[in-house]
């Protein structure tokens, strides 16, 4: 048994082949555990930019119940406002993949979610309460966790 395993450390092909296979593991495990989350984060960061910007018209000029003035109908408001809540959604399932060792960034993106589902929450004006600064606030908030220009 011990010749046997003396002629597999010393077999060149024997060493080739165990060397490749663990270059093949090695490379799976950082494909899995760091570029496909950093792809998916890039991608949900561009996501994030692009809805923001899209709806800005609307969370920064919100629909006022009190008067009949709206420059457009309330449903447009709650399309926009549901968009908003499904990419802080989305922000949501990425930090629960995110290592609880990354406490910092953790804490970071829970915060850019909370200000993006704040937007959300912000697509109405009341007579007694107007989100705009708050929403103006959230929004800039929120290029500066992301890093967002």
């Amino acid at each position: 048994m011990k010749e046997v395993l003396i002629n597999l450390v010393n077999n060149s092909t024997f060493l080739t082949v165990i060397s490749g296979v663990l270059v093949f593991v090695f490379s799976q495990i950082i494909m899995e555990f760091v570029i496909n989350p950093k792809k998916k984060y890039r991608a949900l960061k561009e996501r994030i930019a692009y809805t923001l910007t899209l709806y800005s018209c609307y969370y920064m000029n919100p629909y006022r119940f009190d008067k009949d003035e709206n420059v457009r109908n309330q449903s447009e408001y709650d399309d926009a406002s549901k968009e908003v809540r499904k990419i802080g959604s989305e922000l949501s399932g990425y930090i629960g993949n995110i290592s609880k060792i990354r406490f910092k960034k953790r804490k970071r993106l829970l915060e850019a979610r909370d200000c993006i589902i704040g937007i959300s929450n912000g697509f109405y004006q009341y007579p007694e309460y107007s989100p705009i600064k708050d929403n103006r606030d959230a929004e800039k908030r929120i290029k500066e966790l992301l890093k967002i220009k």
